[in-house]
């Protein structure tokens, strides 16, 4: 036995000793990720986690990250928040303090805006898909976000939706926190504004299941359609079957927050017929269709969308580094988006450095949006929203 043991110690020892001559000087670049790997969530925050991964690991294949003749290979950090800023901040600290991390991921508003002065003090770099327009402002340093916000997409798409549907009396279905607060503020006035009638607001606790109650009185408003805003996706398919049941027979519009696949597996292909939704990719491009594959292979699930988001923004970042040419200058690396940008989304769209009209300052990675309806079970990409 302990000649058994000594062998693979051994094995084990010049299997290292191999790597080491191998790649003398591969470091370790840890990218973090706060995101909701568990609850209502959780489609995003598995695409938030695996869509960087998924990078890294084709990056790695390469050899590593090439920075200023270093070679790094990038690993994936991914700590759960639960959609919670307490958690936020707990992942943040453990992160900066205990893993040494100086670059992450953050998906949502409220932790977001939790960690918004921590990050600027720590001179940490964090990409943010939060969708509040209080991320970002004029003095913002070393925050960007991942994609478009509301006030980029929601004003195209409400004006196509005047221009391609009849119908007109809404109703706005929200979360009860800064991201549900910002887009209904958003699509109120924008319905207003495009000639539809807005009956009603409500807004809900993100760990509501049963939205029986509310959906009755929403109901009894007499609603041509109802805007699932910016809910996540679990939750905007309870609501579409929970509506169904209790007869509602109009439309569903989402106009944040992709969940095509989750909405068609709660309500089935009736219940979800002709719902519209803002869409952040074109899943019938090949960039979508490859980290698709990848994810389904690791995780045996189709994934959300936003996979091409947090990929793209990682491949951003990577970009910025290699820019700097230092992994520890978190200053220059910020100042560094504006040489890594514009290039090309994996789905071969344009991707460019902007945000100054809607916050303030140039710290948003613009992207491409889209419209898509679900029909007879699929859905059918219609159109793209004109950039603002």
């Amino acid at each position: 036995m302990k000649t058994v043991k000594f062998a693979v110690a051994a094995l084990l020892g010049i299997g290292l000793y191999l790597s080491l001559i191998a790649n003398p000087r591969a470091e370790t670049l840890k990218i973090g990720v706060i995101a909701p790997l568990t609850g209502g969530g959780a489609q995003w925050g598995a695409v938030c986690a695996e869509g960087p991964r998924i990078l890294a690991e084709e990056v790695n294949a390469k050899g590593g990250l090439d920075v200023g003749g270093k070679k790094y290979q990038v690993e994936i950090v991914a700590y759960d928040d639960q959609y919670k800023a307490a958690d936020a901040v707990a992942a943040y600290n453990r992160l900066v303090n205990q893993d040494g991390v100086k670059y992450i991921i953050v998906l949502a508003s409220p932790s977001t805006l939790a960690l918004k002065q921590m990050i600027e003090n720590d001179r940490v770099v964090v990409l943010t898909s939060a969708a509040t327009t209080k991320a970002i402002e004029a003095d913002t340093r070393h925050l960007f976000r991942t994609m478009n916000i509301p006030p980029d997409y929601v004003p195209p798409f409400i004006r196509w939706l005047k221009a391609n549907i009849p119908e007109r009396n809404v109703v706005i279905i929200d979360p009860n926190d800064e991201t549900g607060w910002d887009q209904a503020q958003i699509s109120q006035k924008l319905y207003k504004e495009n000639e539809f009638n807005l009956l009603g607001t409500e807004l809900y606790d993100r760990s509501l299941k049963d939205f029986q109650p509310m959906l009755t009185k929403v109901i009894a408003m007499k609603p041509d359609i109802i805007d699932l805003g910016a809910g996540p996706p679990a939750t905007a398919g309870l609501i579409v079957r929970q509506a169904r049941e209790l007869g509602f027979k109009g439309r569903f519009v989402k106009t944040s927050g992709p969940s095509v696949p989750e909405i068609l597996a709660a309500a089935g292909p009736e219940g979800a017929e002709g719902t519209i939704n803002l869409l952040f990719v074109d899943t019938t491009q090949q960039g979508y269709k490859r980290l698709a594959e990848k994810f389904r292979s690791k995780i045996g699930q189709e994934p959300n969308e936003l996979i091409v988001t947090y990929y793209d923004a990682a491949n951003v970042l990577l970009h910025a580094i290699q820019a700097a040419g230092d992994v520890n200058d978190t200053n220059k690396v910020a100042a560094s988006f504006a040489k890594a940008l514009p290039m090309n989304s994996v789905q071969g769209d344009k991707l460019t450095l902007g945000g100054k009209a809607t916050s303030g300052a140039d710290q948003q990675i613009m992207t491409a949006d889209f419209i898509g309806v679900i029909k007879n079970g699929k859905l059918d990409v219609v159109a793209k929203v004109p950039v603002q």
